[in-house]
């Protein structure tokens, strides 16, 4: 995600909260009050920052903080859903194809799952 992306008075969403690991995909609104060369400060008393991910394909940008577990700033609800749907796919394909199941798959099965990740 690009800092450009984002503007002055944009409503953006923010996830994570490492305090409540139920609540890890529950988001809360924001509104950005500046957009700098490096950072997107978002409005409030404390006026935290957010930075670009080191991979700019991630749709989000990082919190910039000192300790604990940095959150991320989305554009849209939409932004938030995919990535939750993506986190939670992610798992499954890790479970799917853990040590202990992977016996269970057919060739054929093995060999369109290969055909799918090689792309």
């Amino acid at each position: 995600m690009d800092i450009k992306s984002f503007k002055p008075r944009q409503t953006v969403y923010i996830v994570g909260d490492a305090r409540r690991p139920r609540d890890k995909f529950s988001a809360v609104k924001a509104e950005v009050a500046k957009v700098g060369r490096k950072y997107v400060t978002i409005s409030g008393r404390w006026g935290e920052r957010f930075r670009e991910a080191h991979n700019r394909d991630m749709p989000y940008l990082i919190e910039e903080t000192e300790y604990g577990s940095p959150r991320l700033l989305f554009p849209s609800e939409d932004a938030v859903r995919e990535y939750q749907e993506r986190e939670e796919l992610k798992e499954w394909v890790r479970v799917a194809a853990g040590w202990d199941k992977i016996g269970r798959y057919t060739l054929e099965q093995l060999r369109a799952v290969k055909k799918i990740l090689e792309g």
